[in-house]
């Protein structure tokens, strides 16, 4: 593993060990539902909700880059505007990552090289509104949503090799992405079920697709996930994680996944995502901390 001593996301773990350990002293706001890592409810959220998630990953797929192995730390926002409607603020922090340069004809194709920065790799700072819809709700007697958002490309992930810059990736680029969002309580709301599917449209972009090196692009994310209810403070989940871009990439992966609840407001999630298909990164780490205002 990488040494976590950059100052972002060193402060970041220590709020979240901090949060850990003090969860019987803190009393984060609001009762509300735990969650899957992955998949969300459709159900518009009762307070405004923070996750803080680091991501450690192997073999991350990546246009210019062949066994790209790090971590990554994000920042969801959600805020509910009413019983119906919320909006989402996604915040890429940073990426430390180290993989093999692929760019045929370059002195340096083939070498090791050292990538970090406050990006994502496909995850762009992304602003995301979204809608239940009560009439087919109530026709299906599932909660069901839809979303759309922009995202936008706001620092580069700096690509050195023995300290020298090579290569900037990710130094451009924005996205739309649409979506919808199921989910239902079954067996006396013993279990929940999830269905998510995002359509995320990436234009003008660099060095970040999946399979070539086309500037335009497009992803499908789908998830589905099963979370269990009876446990008391512990919520053991299992989701499965479908990524193609409807080209020659197609990536289905497993994770499961446990939620320890701390508090009403307070949640700490951990997952080990795996991937069942050639396509796809070969594993990664999931770590989320959910505080409920």
């Amino acid at each position: 593993m990488y040494k976590l001593h950059q100052a972002g996301l060193a402060g970041i773990l220590a709020c979240a060990l901090l949060l850990t350990f003090s969860g019987d002293i803190l009393a984060f706001g609001s009762k509300g539902r735990v969650e899957p890592i992955f998949a969300r409810y459709a159900r518009t959220y009762a307070s405004p909700t923070l996750d803080i998630k680091v991501e450690y990953f192997h073999d991350k797929p990546m246009e210019e880059m062949d066994g790209f192995n790090g971590y990554t730390a994000t920042l969801d926002f959600t805020f509910p505007i009413n019983d119906i409607e919320q909006i989402q603020l996604l915040l890429p922090l940073y990426t430390n990552g180290k993989g093999d340069y692929k760019k045929p004809g370059d002195p340096l194709d083939g070498r090791s090289l050292d990538v970090k920065g406050k990006s994502g790799v496909r995850d762009f700072a992304s602003l995301i509104y979204e809608r239940q819809i009560p009439w087919l709700e109530n026709m299906l007697g599932v909660n069901i949503a839809w979303l759309a958002g922009y995202g936008e490309r706001l620092y580069t992930l700096d690509a050195k090799h023995n300290g020298d810059l090579v290569d900037k990736f990710n130094h451009k680029g924005h996205n739309f992405q649409v979506g919808l969002k199921v989910d239902a309580d079954i067996h006396d709301d013993e279990i929940t079920l999830f269905g998510n599917l995002r359509y995320v449209m990436f234009r003008d972009t660099d060095d970040i697709n999946l399979t070539d090196d086309d500037i335009d692009f497009e992803v499908l994310y789908a998830t589905g996930a099963v979370m269990f209810n009876t446990y008391g403070h512990m919520t053991p989940v299992l989701e499965a994680l479908l990524e193609h871009d409807f080209r020659s990439f197609a990536s289905f992966s497993l994770s499961p996944e446990i939620i320890y609840t701390l508090s009403d407001g307070l949640d700490v999630k951990f997952g080990a995502p795996f991937k069942l298909t050639s396509d796809g990164q070969d594993y990664a780490a999931e770590l989320e901390l959910t505080c409920r205002f």
